[in-house]
């Protein structure tokens, strides 16, 4: 008989709001077998960690500091997620085609403008009309022949209500001093 009574313990009653009770015996079906044990696991946890619920700052940072891991650990999977879905890596290739491709172009007419120049220089020793002078003549020609399309549709003709119509060039007084100084040069 007196092994059944070690075994028994000794209960006492305590009273508590019937919410917080009802909260605390939810909480105890997830830790622990018995109301009695997950109050000690909890009394041991607070002790053996040196914290108290009445102890502010101890608590608001405890409570900060899981927010903000929280806040990380999505800021993290915001930016994976970005870099994979993101199109930054397809414009970086785009645009690097792009400048290889200027480049490579920079170069040919680099090469372009020095194999003219050689042609002209022959053209100059010899004294006499090349295939080369004989195309570049024909692309002065054809520049000169643009600008002054491109003058002839700035021409517009004027009506006005009282005396004779005549036409009207609109152009700047800069691209007007360009022309008279082309024109004034010799050739």
């Amino acid at each position: 008989m007196e092994l059944k009574k070690k075994k028994k313990s000794d209960f006492s009653a305590i009273s508590i709001n019937r919410i917080v009770a009802g909260r605390f015996r939810e909480y105890s079906k997830k830790v622990g077998p018995s109301h009695t044990d997950t109050l000690e696991s909890m009394m041991d946890f607070f002790e053996g960690a040196k914290i108290s619920p009445k102890n502010k700052y101890l608590m608001n940072y405890m409570g900060s500091e899981h927010r903000l891991s929280k806040r990380l650990d999505y800021l993290e999977e915001l930016l994976r997620n970005r870099e994979k879905n993101s199109s930054i890596p397809k414009i970086h290739d785009m645009l690097k085609k792009v400048f290889d491709f200027a480049e490579q172009e920079e170069k040919n007419s680099q090469k372009d403008l020095e194999l003219q120049q050689r042609m002209y220089e022959r053209s100059l020793k010899r004294d006499i009309v090349t295939q080369y002078d004989n195309y570049m003549l024909k692309e002065n020609w054809n520049n000169e022949r643009k600008r002054v399309l491109k003058l002839l549709d700035r021409i517009t003709l004027e009506k006005p209500r009282f005396g004779k119509s005549y036409h009207k060039i609109e152009i700047e007084e800069s691209d007007l001093e360009v022309l008279r100084q082309d024109l004034s040069q010799e050739l």
